[in-house]
C-alpha cells in the first residue's frame, strides 16, 4: 500500500477545517467578553486611584520547558493545558534533564526507575524495545507517546525513544482516552523532546563503560536572528557498545533538529529526528529451572546468547518530523495544532530458547524468527483553549479535534534451531526451514472529537470534565490468503472527571474517574467490541511551602473489562466476559530540602487480580505483576570549600514476588537492587561516573512461563566527560 502526501495533507487540512468549525462559538464568546468589559469601561466614571504594587515570582516552568532543578512543577499530559502539577486531579510523575543526567539513565525506561506504579524491565534486560506495564496492565503498543502524539506499534514495527534527546520524560497513570483516545487502561509515557530556548547551555559529552560502551553526544543551539525571534537546536548521539549478553551489540545513531520562530500572538515549532539501531536478543528466553532455580547443572549464565551469530539481528531506522503551531487569537482564545509524520522500519531475526531438550546434558531447545515489518504514521491534533469567566466562576474549555492514519506492513516467520548448551555453547548450528506466522498490511484510523473544561470556583476548587468521542477502522490485507481482506468498525464514548481543593498551606486532595477503550483485533473471523477501562482514584498532593518538594499518595480501583475468553459453550471460539481489576496505593516525593540535596522516594502495592475468565484463571494474579515495589534515591552535591562541585548519589530498588504464569504455579522472586555514582562539575566541565546493580545481583526481571524468564541488568559503569558552555 502506498503512503503519498496527498494522504498527508488531505489530513492536515481535515482536521484544521473541523477544528475551526470548533472553534467559532468559543472565539465569540471570548470576543463577545472582550467587548462587554470594553462597553462597561466606556460607561464607568473615570476616577484616579493609588498605583498598588505587585509582587510575584515570575512562573520559569512551562509544560515543556526544562523542570528547575529536580522538582516538576507544570505539565500538560494530563490536561493538555500548562497546568500545575499539584492541582492535576491524575496521578503523575515527570523527571527533568537534570535528573536523568545525574543518574545517567540511558533509556527512557532507566529514567521511570524510582518512579512509583511503573515495571520498566517487564521482558528484562532489552535493547530493542521500551517494555513496561503501568499499574499493571501493558502499555507498550499504545502506551509510548512523543511530544503529546501516539507512537503506536503493531507487530515488531516498534518505536523506541531516545534519552537524551529528552527535556523531561511523564507518567501520566491510569485511562487516558479522553485526551488521547485509544489506550489501555494503565496510563502512558509521554516524551517531551528538547527543543530551542534562548537560554540554553552547549555541551558535548563522552562516555566509557562496562562492555566496551562507548558514546559521543551533543546538544547545541540558540538564537539564529539577534532579537531571538528564531531559535535552533540539535541534538545528536552516537554510541557502540556491547551488552552484557554475548554477541549482542547495541549501535545507536541519533539526530534531532528543531527550530522555533515566534512573536507577540504565534509561535511555531518544527521538530524533526532520525535514529538507527544495530543490536540484537540480548534479554534471552530461559526455563525457569535454571534461571530462578539451580538446574541439575546450577543456573544458567546471565552472559550466554542463546541465538546463532549467523542468524541474528535486529536492525531498525527510524524518522519523524512534525510541528507544534501555536496561535493567540486574544489574550483568551489560542488555538494549537501539533502534527507529525513518522516511520519506522524493523530487519530482525533470531534463535531463542523453547525449554530443556535435556536439562541434565544443559541442552536447550531453540525456536527462530524471522521478520521484516515498517510503520507510516500521521498524527495532527488541534486544539482550542479558551478562557472566560461565569459569574465568579472560571473557564478554561480545551476543545479538540485529532486524527490518526497508521499504515502497517507485517511479515513473519518462525521455525527452529538445532539444539544448545547453555554451560558450554557451540554456535554454527542449523537453522529449519521457516513457516510464514503472518503476512498483511494493516491500516489503522481514528478520528476523535474532545472538550474539557478546567472550572475554578469559591478560590480553593477546581473541576475538571471532560468527554470524548472516537470513531476507528481498521482494515486488514492477508497477503498469506490471497489478499483476504477483512474490516471493522469502532466507536466509544469515554469520559472523566475530577475535583481538586486547594488549600492554604500547600495540601491539595482530589478526587477523579477516567475511562479508556482499546479496539481487540479480530480472531478467526471473530470482530470484538472494543476493551474499556473505569478507574476511580482519590489522593492528595503536598507542596512544601518552606522548600522546593512535592509528595503524591493516591488510591485507585481500576477495571479492565471486555476482555476475551474461552466460550463456555464452544472452546474454538471467543466472548467478551472477561474482566481484570487492579487496585492500589502509591506514594512518591521529590524534595530539594536545602540547596545541593535532592531526595526521591516513591512506594507502590498493587494488588491486581483476574476477576472473570472461563480459561480456569478467574481469581488468579496476572502474569509479571508485583504486589510491592519501592525506591530510594539521594544525591548531595557540596556547595562550598574546596570541593565546592563535588556530589555523591546512591539509590536502592525493591522489586517484590510476582507470579510467572497464568495459572500462578510458580513465582518469580523479589530483588533488591543497589545503584550509585559520583560527580565533579568545575570551570563548565562535568565528570562522572554511575554503576547500575553495584552488587552485579543476578536476578530474574520477569517470566511469562515456564520455558520464558529474563534476566535483569547486571552491574554496569559509565564513566561520564561532559563540557557545557
Amino acid at each position: 500500500m502506498r503512503f503519498t502526501g496527498q494522504t498527508l495533507s488531505s489530513t492536515l487540512l481535515r482536521g484544521t477545517a473541523v477544528a475551526l468549525i470548533f472553534a467559532a462559538p468559543n472565539f465569540a464568546l471570548a470576543q463577545s467578553n472582550d467587548d462587554t468589559t470594553s462597553t462597561e469601561a466606556e460607561n464607568t466614571e473615570a476616577t484616579e486611584t493609588p498605583a498598588i504594587m505587585i509582587e510575584a515570582d515570575q512562573q520559569l516552568e512551562s509544560a515543556t520547558s526544562p523542570v528547575e532543578g529536580f522538582v516538576a512543577t507544570q505539565s500538560g499530559t494530563a490536561t493538555k493545558t500548562d497546568t500545575p502539577i499539584v492541582e492535576t486531579p491524575r496521578s503523575m510523575s515527570v523527571v527533568g534533564k537534570d535528573e536523568i543526567e545525574l543518574r545517567q539513565a540511558q533509556t527512557v525506561m532507566d529514567a521511570l526507575k524510582y518512579s512509583a506504579g511503573i515495571q520498566p524491565d517487564q521482558f528484562g534486560y532489552d535493547t530493542r524495545y521500551d517494555w513496561f506495564k503501568v499499574r499493571g496492565f501493558a502499555q507498550q503498543d499504545v502506551g509510548l507517546y512523543r511530544d503529546g502524539l501516539q507512537l503506536r506499534s503493531s507487530g515488531y514495527a516498534s518505536f523506541r525513544q531516545e534519552a537524551y534527546g529528552a527535556e523531561r520524560v511523564e507518567l501520566l497513570r491510569g485511562p487516558t482516552s479522553v485526551m488521547y483516545g485509544q489506550n489501555a487502561p494503565g496510563g502512558l509515557v509521554n516524551v517531551v523532546t528538547k527543543r530551542p530556548h534562548e537560554d540554553m547551555q552547549n555541551e558535548v559529552e563522552l562516555q566509557t563503560g562496562s562492555f566496551d560502551h562507548k558514546q559521543g553526544a551533543f546538544d547545541v543551539g540558540g538564537k539564529l536572528v539577534e532579537d531571538g525571534s528564531v531559535l535552533y537546536r540539535l541534538t545528536g548521539l552516537v554510541k557502540d557498545s556491547g551488552t552484557q549478553t554475548d554477541m549482542v551489540d547495541d549501535e545507536r545513531i541519533y539526530i534531532a533538529p528543531s527550530l522555533k520562530w515566534e512573536n507577540d500572538d504565534t509561535s511555531l515549532t518544527l521538530l524533526a529526528h532520525y535514529q538507527e539501531d544495530h543490536t540484537g536478543s540480548a534479554n534471552n528466553w530461559l526455563p525457569a529451572v535454571g534461571s530462578i532455580s539451580n538446574a541439575v547443572n546450577g543456573k544458567i549464565p546471565v552472559d550466554v546468547f542463546t541465538g546463532e551469530p549467523a542468524f541474528e539481528g535486529y536492525d531498525r531506522i527510524q524518522t519523524s518530523f512534525g510541528y507544534e503551531f501555536s496561535h493567540d487569537f486574544t489574550k483568551d482564545v489560542t488555538f494549537r495544532q501539533n502534527a507529525r509524520y513518522a516511520f519506522v522500519d524493523v530487519d530482525y531475526k533470531t534463535a531463542y530458547g523453547g525449554g530443556w531438550r535435556n536439562e541434565a546434558a544443559g541442552t536447550l531447545k531453540r525456536n527462530t524468527l524471522r521478520t521484516d515489518q515498517n510503520a507510516h504514521t500521521i498524527t495532527i491534533d488541534n486544539q482550542l483553549e479558551t478562557r472566560f469567566d461565569t459569574g465568579s466562576v472560571d473557564h478554561t474549555l480545551l476543545t479538540g479535534v485529532d486524527y490518526q492514519h497508521n499504515i502497517y506492513d507485517r511479515y513473519a516467520a518462525y521455525g527452529t534451531a538445532s539444539d544448545l548448551n547453555v554451560y558450554n555453547p557451540s554456535y554454527g548450528g542449523s537453522i529449519g526451514a521457516l513457516t510464514t506466522w503472518y503476512d498483511d498490511d494493516i491500516t489503522l484510523r481514528q478520528l476523535g472529537v474532545y472538550a474539557q473544561d478546567q472550572i475554578d470556583f469559591d478560590e480553593n476548587w477546581t473541576l475538571t470534565l471532560g468527554g470524548r468521542q472516537d470513531w476507528s477502522d481498521e482494515k486488514k490485507y492477508n497477503n498469506a490468503s490471497n489478499g483476504a481482506e477483512s474490516s471493522t468498525n469502532d466507536h466509544a464514548f469515554s469520559g472523566q472527571a475530577g475535583v481538586v481543593y486547594k488549600t492554604d498551606f500547600g495540601l491539595v486532595p482530589y478526587l477523579s474517574y477516567s475511562e479508556s477503550f482499546t479496539p481487540v483485533a479480530s480472531q478467526s473471523g471473530q470482530n470484538f467490541e472494543p476493551e474499556t477501562g473505569q478507574q476511580v482514584e482519590i489522593g492528595a498532593k503536598y507542596e512544601p511551602q518552606n522548600f522546593n518538594g512535592l509528595f503524591t499518595a493516591a488510591l485507585y480501583d481500576l477495571r479492565r473489562q471486555n476482555v476475551t475468553t474461552t466460550d463456555p459453550d464452544d472452546s474454538a471460539r471467543k466472548v467478551q466476559t472477561g474482566e481484570v481489576r487492579s487496585r492500589g496505593l502509591e506514594l512518591e516525593g521529590t524534595v530539594e530540602p536545602i540547596q545541593g540535596l535532592t531526595a526521591k522516594a516513591a512506594y507502590a502495592y498493587n494488588d491486581a487480580e483476574v476477576t472473570k475468565n472461563n480459561d480456569g484463571n478467574q481469581g488468579k494474579a496476572p502474569t509479571g505483576v508485583p504486589e510491592h515495589t519501592a525506591s530510594l534515591w539521594t544525591d548531595y552535591t557540596l556547595q562550598a570549600g574546596v570541593l565546592k562541585g563535588f556530589g555523591f548519589n546512591g539509590g536502592v530498588r525493591y522489586l517484590g514476588k510476582q507470579y510467572g504464569d497464568a495459572s500462578n504455579s510458580f513465582q518469580v522472586p523479589s530483588a533488591t537492587l543497589f545503584d550509585a555514582g559520583i560527580h565533579y562539575e568545575i570551570e563548565g566541565y562535568l565528570l562522572a561516573l554511575n554503576a547500575t546493580n553495584l552488587a552485579d545481583e543476578r536476578w530474574v526481571a520477569t517470566c511469562s512461563g515456564s520455558n520464558a524468564c529474563y534476566y535483569g541488568q547486571g552491574r554496569t559503569v559509565v564513566a561520564t566527560v561532559k563540557y557545557r558552555w
